[in-house]
């Protein structure tokens, strides 16, 4: 269980940085096309690179909390204890990552918006 949550975790984490780099360079595009002479067109991709340059904190920390937990996990590692690695997982700081329920739910929700966590 703790390790499928991990790995869950982990391609969550590749979805959205994906998606973020995806976006960047999307409005990138925007922003060097020459025929593009609206300013409104302009300002959306410079939100969406800010957008994408904020989600990139929100990726940081899952990181570094998905670290956490596999140092507590290794140090458990003489008995496996589901309920030891549960309490790992539960002891985390970022919400998304100790509730199931919402744990990767930006990928089940269709809005064409960048995924901020």
């Amino acid at each position: 269980m703790a390790l499928k949550k991990l790995e869950t975790e982990l391609n969550e984490t590749i979805r959205q940085t994906r998606e973020m780099v995806s976006d960047i360079n999307e409005a990138l595009n925007i922003l060097m096309d020459e025929t593009l002479v609206s300013d409104t067109a302009r300002q959306d991709a410079a939100s969406r690179i800010i957008i994408g340059l904020q989600a990139q904190d929100r990726i940081e920390q899952r990181c570094a909390n998905i670290i956490i937990a596999i140092r507590k996990m290794d140090q458990c590692t003489i008995g496996f204890n589901s309920v030891k690695y549960d309490d790992i997982w539960r002891g985390l700081s970022l919400d998304e990552l100790s509730k199931p329920e919402l744990s990767g739910i930006s990928a089940r929700i269709p809005h064409g918006e960048i995924d901020l966590f």
